[in-house]
């Protein structure tokens, strides 16, 4: 499809610049910093336009060139989903969009998002968040691609509640790709105080697990599961901090074959919530 015809059917506008100012903007987005300043993220690839669009948090989406001659169902589909949003839509020559784009093979879409409220809520009533949700308290977990990972598992295995102790950067596009989009449906509390939010479960009568060897150890698997618990994963390389460990219900350990020291932390997580979401759902 030419690009005339692209945006006579969709809307929207055509920038071949480089320098052009939009392009300058969403470029600085890699840059944490200039994603908080503005609380715009980029969320590059099909897959994760979709989900992005689906859960209207778009401000706009970026096509290339490419994109629009291949005139793939699902780029048309994007482009109709963004115009009936009322999402800016934007035809990026080839200079333009490779200036936007970190991927090595790009799929010729990226949208530009805006930063999820509810991420960022550190001083809101955490007591009245947490009531019906499934919650994984994360502490430290530092590598974006774990993040993602787990983020994803936990969308898949019925947590829909994430609690975010100094983690990696929820929109870092490492995060976002490993996530595969199911960052926009899980509803993350990011927080620095771990501590005082363990409490608040505990006096809401739900038992905070950590995955540790601790002074009071369950077995997944050999102890009973509740279904308001709460699991605590720890950071890749040192584990869960003392103060949380020691704020926490009780320890919760995998068992493994002998001689083995333990699961890379997206991996722990995953069989931990399988355990509860077979035994839930």
């Amino acid at each position: 499809m030419k690009i005339e015809t692209f945006l006579s059917r969709f809307g929207g506008e055509f920038i071949s610049s480089r320098s052009n100012g939009t392009v300058s903007l969403y470029a600085k987005l890699a840059d944490k910093k200039h994603r908080d300043e503005n609380r715009l993220f980029l969320s590059e690839g099909i897959k994760l336009a979709e989900e992005a669009l689906l859960h209207s948090h778009v401000e706009a989406v970026v096509f290339s060139e490419g994109a629009v001659k291949g005139e793939s169902e699902r780029v048309l589909a994007l482009a109709e989903n963004a115009k009936r949003q009322g999402v800016r839509i934007i035809a990026a020559g080839g200079p333009a969009f490779d200036k936007l784009s970190s991927e090595k093979s790009p799929q010729g879409v990226i949208a530009v998002s805006r930063y999820m409220e509810r991420h960022d809520n550190t001083d809101a009533d955490f007591s009245a968040w947490q009531k019906g949700k499934r919650i994984l308290i994360l502490d430290r977990v530092r590598d974006p691609g774990n993040l993602g990972t787990i983020i994803r598992s936990a969308a898949a295995m019925g947590f829909d509640g994430i609690v975010a102790v100094e983690c990696a950067d929820i929109y870092n596009t490492k995060t976002l790709r490993a996530s595969m989009g199911a960052l926009f449906r899980c509803d993350i509390f990011q927080t620095s105080e771990p501590v005082s939010l363990i409490e608040k479960l505990k006096v809401s009568d739900r038992r905070v697990l950590a995955a540790s060897l601790g002074t009071v150890s369950y077995t997944l698997g050999e102890t009973e599961l509740l279904e308001n618990d709460c699991i605590v994963i720890g950071n890749e390389g040192h584990g869960i901090e003392e103060s949380v460990l020691a704020a926490c219900s009780a320890a919760l350990k995998i068992p493994m074959t002998e001689g083995s020291e333990s699961l890379n932390a997206a991996a722990a997580a995953a069989v931990i919530m399988w355990e509860y979401h077979k035994t839930f759902r």
